[in-house]
């Protein structure tokens, strides 16, 4: 064989092996993960007029922004509130809904939405913990009650495994919850 055709051969195979290792760094390589956030307090809005709410003899709920696809709904009852996240234009399909929580909770929260390569999969919001015991209701939410927070780690569709709570209390309770929803993305079953 002439030296020639061994050089060509050598450096087809040479540039076979580079795009074999570009395909296998780029397919390994960890996933970009970030967050945006919902303001409760800002990015929402009602979702219907105070008159229709009045007629209807409902609280007020709202819509809030939220990110690919998703939206947050807030519902009220008595002294409580309960927000759910959903798809978009499906208020009845919840994706992720939250524990019960004082009725002005969209006053003072917001909820992190977790994002890989720029898709979101999960969510992570604070919670107030009180007791179980509280025999009023309209002092269930009063600070004598409380007994606590935590943050919840909530995945969305594709997702569900993802579900943790981590104590607020904790150091740097924030990035631990940022840490279990990146760890547990890679897990999908």
């Amino acid at each position: 064989m002439s030296s020639k055709i061994l050089r060509l051969i050598f450096m087809g195979f040479a540039g076979s092996a580079m795009l074999l290792v570009f395909a296998i760094v780029g397919a390994a390589q960890a996933p970009r993960f970030s967050s945006l956030y919902t303001n409760l307090k800002t990015d929402c809005r009602g979702t219907m007029t105070v008159k229709q709410a009045e007629e209807s003899g409902e609280d007020m709920p709202l819509k809030c922004k939220g990110y690919g696809g998703y939206e947050i709904n807030i519902g009220y009852s008595a002294t409580s509130s309960q927000f759910s996240i959903n798809r978009a234009g499906k208020p009845d399909e919840d994706v992720v809904t939250s524990t019960m929580q004082p009725i002005d909770y969209d006053l003072k929260r917001k909820v992190e939405w977790r994002f890989a390569n720029g898709k979101p999969f999960a969510v992570i919001y604070r919670i107030d913990l009180t007791k179980s015991d509280s025999s009023d209701p309209t002092g269930m939410w009063s600070k004598e009650n409380k007994t606590g927070e935590h943050l919840v780690i909530k995945g969305l569709k594709g997702f569900e495994h993802i579900d943790f709570e981590v104590d607020a209390k904790t150091a740097d309770a924030n990035v631990k919850a940022r840490e279990m929803a990146d760890a547990a993305y890679a897990k999908k079953p």
